[in-house]
């Protein structure tokens, strides 16, 4: 060795040879890390089954996070990252009908209809991990749900109450595969399916709690960002997302027992309109999801409707979530009220600013133009 070698010489590591490896711990959820490959893996079943699991108990989460490089020989080669958590076995649309089939006939209230009864809900985001998890959002929602029972209960007893409308104005699931360009697609922890699956369940036993309690409901449901079916590299209708199509599930279920639910009607927003305008009782709603304007620009955007002959220039109420936050802003004969929202919060925009949403639903009702009792609950 000559005495430059010798200058030369370095501590060179010994490196640990990268292997394919995978965790899963049969409850939460696990990964499988491929290792280099020429060419993805031709299946998810080819994949589990390669790293020891069942098709039929496990599945793949979402899109995979890719590393690709290329060799000294001018070959490319790639390496995998996948989700993967356990199968979750949930109802079908043919459970939900016979459900349904087994509610007993509506026996009318003969309430005056001239106040609505309005239960605000959204961004529950469902399949989020964030804070307390799915677990948390839906504990949370049925507690708000009741206590809403309960209070329309209440108010009905001293008012005038005779209709109800049940708000939901999107961001039912998270859906993090076609939100932020796929890049939440790691933090849920519910595939698409059983997200909507569940979304659906939580409407129908929400129907099913007031259709008892008035002789006229109507459930109007609006699609948020998050809840879009596709976006990337497709962009499709506006009307084109898992939230509205769990209620028209919902709806089609209902029919089965005309009897028992005639009196309750289900609305989406027409085709490729991604909001509606409907009336309930005096009262006339615009509801949308609110990722349409920025925030504090809602008044904008209804005035624009307005300026051009659109529906929304009717209303007396534009009812919208989607900034997490409850606000409420009003003139003289319309009011605009945002929702706050149900998940389990944000790890991301808290690490940012510290900041926490206050979590539920609303409240309230309205006759005309007018609305008294709002509450958080």
């Amino acid at each position: 060795m000559s005495l430059a070698d010798d200058l030369l010489k370095q501590p060179t590591a010994e490196e640990v040879a990268y292997k394919p490896r995978t965790e899963f711990d049969g409850v939460e959820g696990g990964y499988i890390q491929t290792g280099a490959l020429p060419e993805p893996p031709k299946s998810h079943a080819e994949l589990l089954e390669f790293f020891g699991y069942d098709p039929a108990e496990v599945c793949v989460v979402g899109e995979p996070r890719v590393s690709r490089w290329q060799t000294y020989d001018e070959r490319w080669l790639a390496s995998y990252r996948f989700q993967i958590a356990p199968k979750v076995a949930g109802p079908s649309i043919d459970e939900l009908i016979d459900d349904i089939k087994d509610r007993k006939r509506h026996e009318a209230t003969r309430a005056s209809t001239s106040g609505v009864f309005v239960y605000q809900a959204g961004d529950l985001q469902l399949g989020k991990i964030d804070g307390d998890g799915v677990s948390g959002t839906v504990d949370r929602y049925f507690a708000s749900l009741e206590r809403a029972v309960a209070n329309f209960k209440s108010r009905s007893a001293t008012e005038s109450i005779g209709a109800a409308h049940l708000v939901f104005v999107g961001d039912c699931i998270e859906n993090g595969g076609v939100s932020q360009g796929g890049k939440l697609a790691w933090r849920q922890s519910l595939t698409v399916t059983e997200q909507v699956r569940l979304w659906r369940r939580i409407l129908l036993e929400t129907v099913k709690e007031f259709a008892p309690l008035v002789d006229e409901l109507k459930v109007s449901v609006v699609g948020g960002n998050h809840d879009d079916a596709t976006r990337t590299p497709v962009q499709t209708r506006a009307d084109d997302n898992w939230a509205t199509e769990g209620a028209i599930q919902v709806s089609d279920a209902l029919a089965a027992n005309t009897a028992a639910f005639e009196h309750v009607a289900v609305q989406v927003p027409p085709k490729d309109q991604g909001y509606m305008t409907v009336g309930v009782g005096d009262s006339v709603f615009t509801l949308l999801h609110g990722h349409q304007f920025r925030k504090g620009r809602a008044a904008e955007w209804w005035a624009s409707q307005s300026f051009h002959m659109g529906n929304p220039a009717g209303a007396h109420f534009l009812c919208h979530g989607h900034w997490h936050e409850l606000g409420v802003q009003q003139t003289a004969s319309r009011t605009i009220i945002c929702s706050p929202t149900f998940d389990g919060g944000s790890a991301w925009y808290r690490d940012k600013t510290g900041a926490e949403s206050r979590q539920g639903g609303l409240v309230y009702v309205t006759r005309g133009p007018e609305f008294s009792g709002l509450s958080l609950i």
